[in-house]
């Protein structure tokens, strides 16, 4: 009954789509989340300590067009004036290649002990490239909400009918395409415009001046004050802002997909709106948490480089790492606060999209405390109330480089980081990736 026009088009785009679509299932079916990363070599160098050692081995690597990534001294054990010291150095190659075979000789003539590392680490999978991405999204969590099973958007047939029809649209949509058009009931619109205006009403002395000046550019440019934008037209605001892109989705990600996912500067926003009779209220995120909470800070350049660092650290961590990650994340991008001029605002999404935790924020019950990411990490938190505490940094830069240096303390067999002109996701170690480690 709420099908439109543009809606049946993008249905029958969706079946004319259809054989497209059972191509890429075949081809997701054949998919096998595992990689090794070989393109990566460990090198162990021995030898006396000596002026210039070091210049020697880098001329070595320099002298036969090695890239070399990374390089750490450590000193051994010390006999009289005699000290051993041991070059740890990762390079990009492999070993059976010509110009390394030639190198690992010529360090071999220099040097008392050189040897390659055999050791290879295995950590969970993690998409290396947009290639990559298509096969994150697929298994969703489910919303357990034991305290909201009377909930109308649970309990409403026609609502969540319109829902899912929303939810099928948006999982046609593939990372790079246009993302496809909705045009949302009128109905839906005044849910927007009701829950819009009395978030608004708070923001001025909730959140950041940084948050409201990105606001107000989206509703100058996009008009999001008046209706529910597009994704398409959100993602193209994104991507000419920080480089971010958004990436339909038909519900809530996995924690370590949508980690991942970050790492690569993407973001997975659904479409659908929360129901009518209770705007102030959603038991899932929905387009208003993803509009009004998340999008303005993607737009600024800080924000969006503390969550692509957390994505970047999620890559391989192995579950307890993860666990910790998703917890700073919590108290970051999604109910972070910073100082400003003196005042405690916010600027987390779960912050700027609810009613109640924008009441609570100003009230005399709220609690702040100095964001300390090798406690806060373990820290607990309530899902279904208001946050008893909100982490709060003198600044978005201090927030990020708080987060870089936990980042270094993680004991994670590789480094990751993202390369801009492939867009890729880059290692330093030889590593094997898989979905189910042994």
């Amino acid at each position: 009954m709420f099908v439109k026009k543009d809606l049946q088009s993008i249905l029958k785009n969706a079946v004319r789509f259809q054989n497209k679509q059972q191509m890429k299932m075949s081809h997701h079916q054949g998919f096998k989340k595992h990689f090794e990363n070989d393109r990566v070599e460990e090198l162990f160098i021995i030898t006396k300590d000596y002026v210039a050692s070091l210049s020697n081995v880098l001329e070595v690597f320099k002298y036969h067009r090695i890239n070399l990534t990374y390089i750490e001294p450590k000193l051994l054990n010390k006999k009289g004036n005699n000290q051993n010291i041991m070059f740890i150095c990762t390079f990009e190659g492999n070993r059976k290649t010509e110009n390394v075979q030639k190198a690992f000789e010529d360090l071999q003539s220099r040097f008392d002990n050189v040897k390659f590392s055999d050791d290879v680490s295995t950590v969970p999978w993690y998409p290396r490239n947009s290639t990559d991405l298509e096969h994150i999204g697929e298994d969703l969590m489910l919303v357990q909400e034991d305290n909201n099973v009377d909930h109308p958007q649970f309990m409403d047939l026609e609502y969540r009918k319109r829902r899912d029809f929303i939810a099928e649209v948006s999982k046609s949509h593939i990372l790079g395409q246009p993302i496809p058009i909705l045009e949302y009931t009128e109905q839906e619109q005044q849910t927007w415009k009701t829950i819009y205006n009395k978030l608004s009403f708070y923001h001025k002395d909730v959140c950041t001046d940084k948050y409201n000046y990105h606001k107000s550019q989206l509703e100058k440019e996009l008009g999001i004050d008046k209706q529910i934008p597009q994704l398409r037209d959100l993602d193209e605001y994104l991507k000419s802002k920080t480089n971010f892109k958004i990436k339909a989705a038909h519900g809530i990600l996995t924690q370590r997909e949508f980690l991942n996912a970050l790492a690569h500067r993407v973001f997975f926003s659904t479409q659908y709106i929360r129901h009518h009779k209770i705007p102030e209220y959603t038991p899932e995120p929905d387009i208003v948490h993803e509009v009004v909470g998340h999008v303005p800070m993607f737009a600024d350049p800080v924000v969006a480089d503390i969550s692509q660092e957390i994505g970047l650290l999620s890559m391989g961590a192995n579950d307890e790492q993860l666990r910790r990650l998703g917890n700073l994340y919590w108290f970051t991008i999604e109910f972070g606060a910073c100082k400003e001029n003196g005042k405690m605002k916010g600027y987390g999404a779960g912050i700027a999209s609810s009613i109640g935790e924008c009441e609570h924020f100003l009230s005399n019950k709220s609690r702040f405390e100095y964001l300390n990411p090798f406690k806060d990490c373990d820290r607990e938190y309530p899902i279904q109330k208001v946050q008893p505490v909100y982490l709060y940094t003198d600044s978005f830069e201090e927030c990020l480089e708080r987060l870089i240096k936990f980042g270094d303390q993680i004991k994670k067999p590789m480094k990751t980081w993202y390369d801009f002109n492939k867009q890729t996701i880059e290692c330093d170690r030889r590593i094997i990736a898989t979905e189910k480690l042994q």
